[in-house]
Parts: structure tokens; C-alpha cells; sequence
């Protein structure tokens, strides 16, 4: 399928700021994208720019709102879902992480960045479930010593 105007606006907003992310940091990238923006306020892809900016500024909350602005307008856009997915993911919300990368992998099956993602968040989520079993199994345990000493 070939991209619309609109689709290849956003993805040269994105280039272009990823280009400048790579030579002059996160002030030029930054620059470009709010730049973008002021003509295109709609443009998914400096939306997503933006949101890879402030996630790497660690303003995860502020990454978050931008992932889900580009992602209203554009849900096909599996970056936008990824770092959707690392906000949550830093936010501590790794249910609604998984979500995000399964969005990701869903619309590009071969989005390593994701798959990984993905596998970090789960095992995150599952060491604090094995954590939550191995306190109630403790608190049990307690309980049952109790009634032992009170009897």
C-alpha cells in the first residue's frame, strides 16, 4: 500500500528529527519537531517524534500524552505504540505496557524493539507476581505458626 500526502508528512517529520537526534542531540531534534508541529499540528509522526524526545528526557507522563496523540490520529504507527509501551513500562504500568507492545508487533510483526520490550515487561510483571505469592505463602505460614503457639 502506498503511504498518503499526509502518512509521508509524518514520516519525513520523523526522519528528519531522528537524523538530528543522531548528530546534534535532543535540543535540535527537538527544535525541528516543534517546528513540525507549528505547521502541521495534526502530523502523527512529530508526534511521535516528540514523544521519543521526551521519553528519552525521562518526562515519561508528557511521552505518554504524545504517544496517544499520534497514535489517535494514526493507530497504524507502530513506534508511537512502542514508546507508548517504554512510558508505561517506566511509569510501572507493565499490564498496559504488554498491550502497547502487542500493538506494536501486531502491526509489524518483525519489530525486534517490541518483541524485546515486551519480554522485559513480562518478566517484570512476573517477578512480581512470583514476589506476591511468596508473600502470601509467608503470611500464611504466619498465621499458621500463631495459632500453633496460641493453642
Amino acid at each position: 500500500m502506498i503511504p498518503s500526502t499526509d502518512e509521508n508528512k509524518g514520516n519525513n517529520a520523523f526522519k528528519k528529527a531522528l537524523n538530528l537526534l543522531s548528530a546534534e542531540g535532543l535540543d535540535g531534534a527537538m527544535m525541528v519537531v516543534e517546528r513540525e508541529l507549528e505547521k502541521s499540528p495534526d502530523s502523527w509522526g512529530a508526534l511521535g517524534a516528540m514523544a521519543d524526545i521526551l521519553y528519552l528526557r525521562e518526562m515519561y507522563g508528557s511521552a505518554l500524552q504524545c504517544c496517544e496523540r499520534s497514535i489517535k490520529l494514526n493507530s497504524n504507527n507502530a513506534f508511537a505504540w512502542n514508546t507508548k509501551g517504554n512510558a508505561l513500562y517506566k511509569l510501572g504500568r507493565y499490564e498496559e505496557a504488554i498491550f502497547c507492545y502487542n500493538q506494536a508487533i501486531e502491526i509489524e510483526p518483525l519489530f525486534v524493539r517490541a518483541w524485546h520490550n515486551k519480554k522485559l515487561a513480562l518478566e517484570i510483571q512476573m517477578k512480581k507476581s512470583t514476589q506476591k505469592i511468596s508473600l502470601s505463602n509467608t503470611k500464611s505460614q504466619d498465621t499458621r505458626n500463631r495459632t500453633r503457639f496460641t493453642r
